[in-house]
């Protein structure tokens, strides 16, 4: 499935691609941030820390967010200092993605 809305993935820079192929090979899954970039090392070679993945997403950025759903989830009880987000590629922006940053 294509959405109708026609974005060019190839002018993003190569963290924001990588963001997205993680979530594009995840198939719709909801990962966390931590799992995005824990994929990213494993998978793209892509070394992000949590301010670099932030700066990636941020809205001011050319980051697509309206591919994806962030959502924010509170933090563990053992672990109140760091607030995660949760990141899924909408469905209809895989086959996207994918054909895009191949």
């Amino acid at each position: 499935m294509t959405s109708d809305i026609k974005t060019d993935l190839t002018e993003l820079t190569k963290n924001q691609k990588g963001v997205l192929k993680v979530l594009a090979d995840a198939d719709g899954e909801t990962l966390t941030g931590p799992e995005v970039r824990e994929r990213l090392r494993e998978d793209y070679g892509i070394d992000l820390t949590m301010r670099g993945m932030n700066g990636v997403i941020r809205r001011n950025s050319n980051y697509p967010r309206h591919m994806v759903e962030i959502k924010l989830f509170e933090p563990r009880e053992d672990n109140v200092d760091f607030r995660h987000a949760k990141h899924r590629l909408k469905p209809e922006y895989i086959d996207t993605v994918r054909e895009q940053l191949q």
